[in-house]
């Protein structure tokens, strides 16, 4: 697909979704989505291996590099926009939280482990969000047409498919590099969050 054509399309997608949703958030009061995507989010990367030497040095690289963003206005001023969805959470599995996503960075079927796609943010009770979890994403029908033929990794983890209609079919992991996830750094919910 082309991924220049494709960004506004999964944005309309993303909005046609969230006016069906009554429940979805507005971009300046996430709450709870009612909607359960445990059918489209499973939890393939809950029981990971452990990092190795290399990944650990990853992952502080990673930290370092989106420390700025648990500043909701730096996220959006480097382009991170509400991805329609509201806040995310399954009644037995957790959260995931209030998801930005950056539009070029969705749209380009390469990964920069320093440049997430999508930045996952907690709603906390004094209306503040919270920077937890950092996604990142690509369309399959992209990364198969860069030339690939398995599925994208990082931090030594298998990117999921994920199928969440009328989006087209991507491959996503999430990390949780800000706040611990007792299912797992890669798991896509976590039980210590919450939506309102």
């Amino acid at each position: 697909m082309n991924r220049h054509t494709l960004a506004p399309r999964v944005r309309l997608a993303g909005l046609a979704a969230a006016l069906l949703c009554a429940s979805c958030a507005e971009p300046t009061t996430p709450r709870s989505s009612s909607a359960s995507l445990r059918s489209s989010h499973g939890h393939s990367n809950a029981n990971s291996r452990p990092l190795t030497l290399e990944d650990q040095k990853l992952l502080a690289a990673i930290r370092g590099a989106t420390a700025r963003y648990q500043n909701v206005d730096v996220a959006r001023a480097d382009g991170y926009i509400d991805d329609g969805f509201g806040c995310i959470a399954d009644p037995e599995l957790g959260g995931m939280g209030w998801h930005l996503i950056n539009d070029p960075l969705h749209a380009d079927p390469s990964t920069d482990p320093l440049r997430p796609d999508l930045l996952v943010y907690e709603p906390q009770k004094n209306g503040k969000l919270k920077l937890v979890a950092l996604e990142y994403e690509v369309y399959q029908a992209d990364w198969f047409g860069a030339g690939h033929t398995s599925p994208p990794t990082l931090l030594g983890q298998e990117f999921e498919a994920i199928d969440f209609p009328p989006l087209p079919l991507i491959f996503g992991l999430h990390v949780w590099a800000w706040r611990e996830n007792p299912s797992g750094m890669f798991a896509d919910f976590n039980p210590k969050v919450s939506c309102p």
